[in-house]
């Protein structure tokens, strides 16, 4: 906890900082903790802080406290989840990537420690803030009941946020709360829990937000109730009520985590069999939750970013970035995923994905394809530019490809001031998708699909089509069944030269991932790791959680461990479509 006291005491000079005499010189390893938690302004700014640093704490933002990093997780999520593909030694990049998986340990001077421990000081920072501003608001008011109600649900939503997130990534972690007694003692040591208890907790808080927000607006000027101050969530004066935005985000966010939690395909099962998940909960969630894309204004001038994009269009012999040759095969008719299946590991090159899905450029050749102008806007298509072929860059065949993810290029241009999206409306769609095709409940689920399916790929519909089982094989292009225009085609386990050496159309479920992953791509904190590890798609062997960082086992007194690897503790089983030895690889 010495690494937490740390974190506080840098919030707090923070938040003093903007008061100070600049005659008197501060001792920033003893604040003077009863202003902050005395003055209504500072402590209503305390508390509005939460979720900033909750942000910063999964995609690598800046914030005054911990600057703007790339040395984080999600760089590594990214190359373990496929959904990039990079060999560089940065972030721990390369060889989070290598196949077969390497273990995730948590010792001393291990690749990737820095990374390991940001995600869990910033997320851990952002709890205890709000868990201290929790404990304060009982004894001490910001000027009216609706003024205190309001930060009061602020402060929970950021409790839930931040737990949410350290439970989707680490096996464990402290929660700490204002039964604690921390504004008494900082130096509180909380016990670790276990990643469901600690999701519990998230759900708990946001449980709680929820409520305040959805109920009996308290006494008080109608400026100190919803909607939101814009600069809490930079851009977003998120409004109140049962259909209110703030509550449609905080459902959202429970959606995401009441699946994302799951580890294995057996703990994303239903509750009614066996696994982890309540995935009535999960639909009802998902339909209260957004409808738009949750976008934040990005300024990292003040403290707002996505950290990954400084690096991303870093590509070609800078090897940042590209696309997953695997996984983009899928989208691929001309029956060149097809033959790179069937060569050996060492034999693939990357080949042109011909396919009628327009979040692809289109054209028969590299040559057609690298001329289509793509926007570089989330709003338009293609997704992906075929990139000139001067500016490849060789590496693991399984992952190398003629693409980059180009939705954030306008983004980047504008050194990263804008709106970027770190929700989709498709994911929280999606997932209530998943959980209709978990109660067989396939017709829904088809509906939810087609939304992004038709109106962004311009795929044949599902509904249309018929589909009633998740045998069926989805529509090629005019809706032909089993047609070689189908999208997406996937490694067939008992086809071609061997396993996985040839496709087939893939059925309901394998469309359902399939929008996920397009629809997700490069948005929110480790997109396709949290889902791929639930849907048992990740390559064998991938750690699916981080150990508890060397600086917080040390100030335990506890031992060091390691997840993942051949034989590891949380590790992947063998991946569909192949990803595993004696597989695709």
């Amino acid at each position: 906890m010495g690494n937490f006291r740390s974190a506080l005491y840098g919030v707090l000079t923070i938040a003093l900082g903007a008061c100070q005499d600049p005659l008197v010189v501060a001792n920033s390893n003893n604040p003077d903790r009863g202003r902050v938690f005395n003055s209504a302004a500072d402590l209503e700014q305390f508390i509005a802080s939460g979720y900033a640093r909750a942000h910063a704490g999964t995609l690598g933002a800046a914030t005054v406290l911990t600057g703007g990093s790339n040395d984080a997780l999600q760089p590594q999520l990214l190359v373990m989840g496929m959904e990039n593909v990079s060999a560089l030694a940065n972030f721990a990049m390369g060889p989070r990537s290598a196949i077969p998986r390497n273990p995730i340990t948590n010792a001393r001077g291990s690749q990737g420690n820095i990374g390991n421990y940001r995600d869990w000081v910033v997320q851990h920072s952002a709890a205890r803030t709000a868990a201290l501003g929790m404990a304060r608001l009982k004894t001490f008011s910001l000027g009216s009941p609706a003024r205190d109600a309001r930060a009061r649900a602020f402060g929970r939503f950021s409790q839930g946020v931040a737990l949410g997130n350290l439970a989707l990534a680490y096996d464990s972690a402290s929660v700490l709360t204002e039964n604690d007694n921390p504004e008494a003692d900082a130096a509180v040591i909380v016990p670790l829990s276990g990643y469901r208890a600690v999701m519990s907790a998230a759900l708990a808080y946001l449980d709680s937000a929820i409520a305040i927000a959805s109920g009996p607006v308290p006494a008080g000027p109608a400026g100190d109730w919803f909607p939101l101050p814009s600069t809490w969530i930079n851009g977003q004066a998120l409004t109140s009520g049962a259909t209110g935005s703030f509550v449609q985000l905080a459902r959202s966010y429970k959606a995401r985590f009441r699946a994302g939690v799951a580890r294995t395909p057996a703990e994303r099962a239903d509750v009614s069999q066996g696994g982890i998940v309540d995935w009535s909960a999960v639909i009802g969630d998902a339909n209260a939750g957004i409808k738009l894309d949750f976008s934040i204004f990005m300024d990292p001038t003040n403290g707002w970013d996505v950290a990954w994009v400084i690096q991303h269009y870093a590509t070609g012999s800078a090897s940042w970035h590209q696309m997953s040759q695997f996984w983009l095969g899928m989208a691929d008719t001309s029956g060149g995923y097809n033959l790179w299946l069937s060569l050996p590991v060492a034999n693939r090159v990357p080949f042109t994905v011909v396919t009628p899905d327009r979040r692809f450029p289109q054209g028969a050749t590299r040559t057609v394809q690298s001329g289509v102008t793509v926007p570089g806007t989330f709003t338009a298509t293609p997704y992906f530019r075929n990139r000139p072929a001067s500016a490849d860059q060789p590496g693991d065949p399984l992952g190398i490809s003629q693409y980059d993810f180009f939705r954030s290029r306008a983004f980047r241009v504008a050194s990263r001031i804008g709106t970027y999206p770190v929700m989709t409306a498709a994911e929280i769609r999606l997932l209530a998708a998943e959980g209709y095709l978990r109660q067989g409940q396939v017709a829904l689920a088809a509906g939810l699909i087609d939304s992004s399916r038709v109106s962004k790929g311009q795929l044949s519909s599902l509904v249309t089509a018929g589909i009633v089982d998740t045998v069926m094989r989805v529509p090629g292009v005019n809706g032909v069944q089993g047609s070689n225009s189908c999208v997406p085609r996937v490694p067939d386990p008992a086809a071609g030269a061997g396993a996985f050496k040839a496709t087939k159309c893939g059925n309901i479920w394998d469309a359902l991932k399939w929008e996920y992953r397009m629809e997700t791509a490069y948005t929110g904190y480790g997109m396709w790791f949290f889902a791929g590890r639930g849907w048992g798609d990740l390559p064998q062997y991938t750690a699916f959680d981080w150990a508890v960082p060397n600086q917080e086992m040390d100030a335990r007194s506890e031992p060091f461990y390691g997840t993942g690897g051949t034989g590891g503790r949380d590790a992947a089983g063998p991946g569909n479509y192949g990803l595993f030895s004696g597989g695709i690889y």
